[in-house]
């Protein structure tokens, strides 16, 4: 599906463009009571500076795709100082969701993610295809005309201030039961042969 990025793929652009772009840390791992290696190596997240200073190209290196632009354009504006984004902590939820859809490429879920993840709003619940899957499965199972905008309405009043962790154990929940009917399915498919 064009669009969609899987929790696989995120995990390995966060991974790439720590590499790439981040800070090298040496960790002491005897300090941890770990086995093996006495040391290792773990990159912080790269600063907006950091990114801003690179090309699109470059980032699109980290597996980003289409979304390298729309990074670093974010990056340009935090680095500039025309977007201040710790600023931006003192909003109301609805005012903090507005500002982060206006910068380039940002939409609804992933003002919502970045909102709960970044921010602490625990109110933010973002809606994904799993969600809105396992929302429909669950709380509406009869609705045939349901919109986003519904979703998100109906998650706001029934899981309240704590959407956001309610948005995480479906989420596991959805992932789970997929894996699940996946492996099932593989199974079947074996004992068919």
């Amino acid at each position: 599906m064009p669009g969609h990025v899987y929790l696989f793929d995120i995990r390995q652009i966060s991974k790439a463009l720590r590499e790439r772009f981040g800070v090298a840390l040496k960790i002491d791992l005897s300090k941890h009571h770990c086995s093996g290696a006495d040391s290792c190596i773990v990159h912080t997240f790269p600063s907006a500076e950091r990114l801003a200073k690179n090309s699109e190209r470059e980032l699109r290196k980290c597996a980003v795709g289409y979304r390298a632009a729309h990074l670093l354009a974010t990056a340009r504006l935090v680095d500039s100082g025309e977007v201040d984004l710790d600023e931006w902590q003192v909003l109301s939820d609805t005012d903090l969701r507005q500002q982060l859809c206006e910068l380039p490429g940002v939409g609804a879920k992933i003002a919502n993610c970045v909102m709960l993840f970044a921010y602490e709003r625990l109110r933010a619940f973002p809606i994904d295809v799993w969600i809105e899957r396992v929302l429909r499965q669950h709380y509406f199972p009869r609705a045939r005309k349901l919109n986003t905008a519904r979703l998100r309405e109906f998650s706001e009043s029934h899981f309240g201030e704590h959407g956001g962790y309610a948005q995480q154990y479906l989420f596991h929940h959805a992932l789970s039961r997929a894996r699940k009917s996946a492996v099932s399915r593989k199974q079947a498919r074996k004992w068919q042969e």
